[in-house]
């Protein structure tokens, strides 16, 4: 069991237990490939386009959108040391996903727990969710972002500075990861400032402040590059908006969370459930010093409420921002089951063997419409491949490669092709500035007639307008790839 004033380095898995985790994350991913999954949505794509371009031009906001800058930090200097092909994004991901598992642990036995339950708990957190099991592939933050989120909570369980410290070091980065950490980050200030000033010691109020800078300096440079410290706002809202807006009453959006919270995971509500029945039949289970940690997700929970009233939670797969409530919820599950596990070991097992398995065997043979966007990768591919055996390497005049795609597939090209930079998208499709279809639009006709890019991404039956100065080199089932005069 963790003490008052453990250390971090007291609370690292063993070498034993270190393989263990990794062994069910990379079960988790190897299920996640095999059932399908390559990405959650187009944003995965344009997160890596994004991180490509940072690559390429370092800046302190890479997206230049609602979109927080730490995960393009990360990626970009990913893609800066090894190349910007999307095995760097993969690998980087997986890596990533490691290591939140592996933090999941830490947070377990920062409330207490043994090191079994602290095992059960990461391998429960891999297994038993179906966004943390996809998402642990994919080169988005949700999942590092939880487990920082997680640890960070749970750090408030514990009155050692030195764990305060780190938990205000994992806040700073996940509060410029994803804007779920805020509210967490807010009540993580409230309690070390309490606690500063109920025992006078300026570490706590030093940990309180700091809390809040990662906040802090995005709504300052909000301010400063945007005009308005809270334009990550309006625009969510605005996008939202744009798609149609939300038909639902006041009461549905608010309860959204809560319902999504509940059917997110029911393997992991099977196991709490579980745990519920099996504590009834033996003495009282020993307690997790978690009443502060669950404070500050419940925080989270209702910041996420409020947000779906205000239309400014995510656009689809809401759900996946609760995964650090629900690796709170792996950790209370873990600790339940192992401590009956000591009377009832042999039904306990089986129980918890089926908690772990079944939700992963479910993935891979149910249908899953994961987004397949294969055919625009390999049409990005097959043009960097093409244009640096033609040309020798890349082309000085920008743009390069024009982009022609009927959806937001054209990430998916971007981030195959690897330079976004030298890239330029026909139609964005953006909902809120919609731009009339160029092929339909006499003013249009003549940059078809006379393309600027030494390259033409476009679909087959389009082609035809570039005839003219463009011959086509490659075509797959969707796309056509052109290299034009210029």
């Amino acid at each position: 069991m963790a003490t008052p004033q453990t250390r971090l380095r007291e609370l690292l898995p063993g070498a034993r237990e270190l393989g263990a985790l990794l062994a069910a994350r990379a079960l988790a991913d190897a299920v996640a490939w095999a059932s399908g999954f390559r990405a959650l949505s187009d944003d995965d794509y344009a997160r890596i386009s994004i991180a490509q371009r940072f690559a390429q031009a370092p800046s302190i906001d890479p997206s230049g959108t609602s979109w927080l800058p730490a995960p393009f930090w990360l990626y970009g200097a990913a893609f800066r040391g090894f190349g910007a092909g999307l095995s760097v994004a993969r690998v980087t991901a997986i890596l990533l996903g490691l290591g939140a598992t592996v933090l999941v642990y830490i947070a377990a036995r920062t409330l207490g727990t043994s090191r079994l339950a602290a095992v059960l708990a990461a391998v429960l957190s891999c297994c038993s969710v179906r966004y943390s099991t996809l998402l642990g592939l994919a080169a988005v933050p949700e999942v590092p972002c939880a487990a920082l989120l997680l640890f960070a909570a749970t750090a408030l369980a514990r009155p050692a500075p030195g764990l305060r410290a780190w938990g205000v070091l994992a806040l700073f980065t996940a509060c410029l990861s994803r804007y779920e950490a805020w509210p967490i980050a807010a009540i993580f200030a409230c309690f070390c400032g309490r606690d500063a000033l109920k025992q006078r010691r300026v570490g706590y109020a030093l940990c309180a402040l700091a809390a809040l800078a990662g906040p802090v300096a995005w709504l300052a440079l909000g301010h400063a590059t945007h005009g308005d410290a809270l334009f990550f706002v309006a625009r969510v809202a605005d996008y939202r908006r744009a798609l149609g807006g939300d038909p639902t009453s006041i009461w549905q959006r608010l309860l959204e969370y809560p319902w999504l919270l509940l059917r997110g995971a029911p393997a992991l509500f099977v196991a709490l459930l579980l745990v519920a029945l099996l504590s009834r039949e033996h003495p009282p289970l020993p307690r997790l010093s978690a009443g502060r940690s669950l404070l500050a997700l419940l925080g989270m929970l209702a910041f996420l409420m409020l947000g779906s009233v205000r239309d400014g939670v995510p656009t689809h797969h809401a759900g996946r921002v609760l995964l650090p409530i629900w690796f709170f919820g792996c950790i209370v599950a873990a600790q339940g089951l192992v401590a009956c596990g000591a009377i009832a070991s042999r039904r306990v097992s089986v129980c918890v063997a089926c908690v772990v398995l079944l939700p992963i065997a479910l993935l891979l043979v149910q249908r899953n419409d994961f987004l397949d966007r294969s055919l625009e990768i390999e049409a990005g591919q097959v043009a960097r491949e093409y244009a640096a055996r033609t040309l020798g390497g890349p082309a000085q005049a920008e743009p390069e490669l024009l982009i022609d795609t009927p959806d937001y597939g054209f990430f998916a090209v971007q981030a195959g092709f690897g330079s976004p930079r030298r890239t330029s998208v026909v139609v964005d499709h953006d909902p809120r500035h919609p731009r009339p279809d160029p092929f339909h639009s006499a003013q249009t006709q003549d940059l078809w007639g006379h393309p600027q890019a030494a390259f033409v991404i476009a679909t087959p039956e389009h082609c035809a307008l570039l005839e003219e100065r463009c011959a086509k080199v490659w075509q797959n089932a969707r796309f056509a790839l052109l290299r034009c005069a210029r």
